[in-house]
């Protein structure tokens, strides 16, 4: 059943006369919900080829803002369903985009680009989650190739109109970039003065290399959003958020707390974390559980904790299914999962991006880190998944520099030494990664 089916379904709902008026007023309010949100679908979906020609403000040296949200929706619990074109994820239909663009051949190019921002959208409209500007930015860099500049408009402006959060704030204004550059282009197709608009792309160039100067981002750098999946098993990843919880952090230029006047601790491993690394206010910890010895591609466990500023701020967990041939279960006596506990979970590839998105740009911790490591790498070379955070660390190796003195450095002795009052749940992923992440807070706080 598709998303109008839907809409169609529930906006001919009858109510029964006898059923109380409180409950009938209730389903009267979300009709009236569900019919604003068939008009701003229907709006969107009409065809990106311009036909609905924009017009092109006078240029006064202003420009009305298009909705720039730097902040999250304030929910507990957000689920993406991630979105397909034609029985296949978003993310295969990238390299057909590019193929049909390096051909010559645009017009298929831009067909295919569409179709995949139509159903971004759809996903969108139901899930904020599922903001992807990746295939908005898509469809308006064909366009503009085509000089199509009217056409450009009009696909940034139907997105603008739908008032989504963005998901970075780097990438709405680089959308509210192109919307500048097309303006200026189209005032010039009509012989007209462009320099506002030039002046106005200008500053927003600017502006963008300042944000991505100063700010650390949580949110993908990518567009892809899943790999592979059978219908029945859509990808679901829950993610748990802080209401709070910023979507970007600002980076400092000064060196941190009391930087200044100590020295380097001398480190005993490249997988201790240097002082600076220790200093950084965000960072992610990740434990994996393994089905069996065959290595990464067996994992079955994936857990990541998010840290800002010494406090839990997002968590995310998932069973995974190992592919077939690695999917034997050895290792059940110590984590306890089993073959048929993972039947229905994902597979890597379409916890992968989930996984990017959640550790992008952060600096990401383990306890014995060679091992998790070497599972993530395993995985990502097995799937041909790019993932694998770049700065890599060990809450073991780390606390043997700064603590020394303990009787061993394994998780649960280092836990009752620095975190105390933590309950673990030992080779549980989800409470392996949040003692991890509480190690490195209390080590911060020690390196103070």
């Amino acid at each position: 059943m598709g998303l109008r089916d839907i809409i169609r379904d529930i906006s001919n709902l009858t109510v029964p006369g006898n059923i109380d008026r409180t409950v009938q007023s209730h389903v009267e309010a979300v009709q009236s919900r569900v019919g604003a949100v068939q008009s701003r679908v229907e709006s969107f979906l009409q065809p990106f080829n311009g036909s609905s020609t924009p017009v092109v403000p006078t240029p006064t040296g202003s420009f009305p803002a298009a909705p720039l949200a730097t902040t999250p929706p304030a929910a507990n619990t957000t689920e993406c369903l991630v979105p397909r074109y034609n029985g296949r994820y978003l993310f295969e239909w990238i390299d057909d985009i590019k193929a049909l663009k390096r051909a010559g051949d645009l017009d298929q190019a831009l067909a295919l680009a569409q179709a995949c921002l139509t159903e971004m959208v759809k996903a969108a409209l139901q899930n904020p989650q599922c903001v992807l500007e990746y295939y908005v930015a898509q469809v308006t860099i064909i366009q503009h190739k085509m000089k199509d500049y009217s056409g450009e408009l009009a696909t940034l402006d139907r997105w603008f109109s739908l008032g989504l959060p963005a998901p970075r704030e780097d990438y709405r204004i680089d959308l509210q970039k192109r919307r500048a550059k097309a303006q200026e282009m189209l005032a010039k197709q009509r012989g007209e003065d462009a320099s506002a608009y030039n002046a106005e792309w200008k500053r927003l160039v600017e502006l963008e290399k300042h944000v991505k100067s100063t700010t650390y981002f949580d949110a993908p750098t990518t567009g892809y959003t899943s790999i592979t999946g059978e219908e029945h098993s859509t990808p679901r990843i829950t993610e748990q958020h802080s209401p709070n919880r910023p979507y970007a952090q600002a980076r400092s230029s000064a060196p941190a707390r009391g930087a200044s006047s100590k020295r380097e601790q001398p480190r005993s491993s490249a997988w201790s974390a240097p002082s600076k690394i220790l200093a950084a206010p965000t960072f992610v910890a990740v434990d994996f559980e393994t089905a069996n010895r065959m290595g990464g591609v067996s994992a079955c466990q994936i857990a990541l904790v998010k840290v800002h500023q010494g406090q839990v701020i997002d968590r995310m967990s998932t069973l995974i299914k190992p592919p077939s041939g690695y999917d034997h279960f050895e290792f059940t006596d110590i984590h306890g999962i089993t073959a048929r506990d993972v039947n229905n979970s994902p597979s890597w590839t379409d916890v992968a991006p989930y996984a990017l998105r959640f550790s992008a740009g952060l600096p990401m911790y383990a306890h014995n880190a060679s091992f998790d490591k070497r599972v993530w790498q395993e995985l990502d070379e097995f799937f041909r998944t790019q993932t694998l955070p770049s700065d890599f660390f060990c809450s073991y190796r780390t606390a043997k520099d700064l603590v020394p003195g303990l009787s061993d450095y394994k998780l649960p002795t280092v836990t009752r030494a620095l975190v105390p009052g933590f309950r673990l749940n030992h080779h549980d992923a989800t409470s392996d990664a949040e003692a991890c992440a509480l190690i490195v807070a209390a080590l911060q706080q020690r390196n103070r």
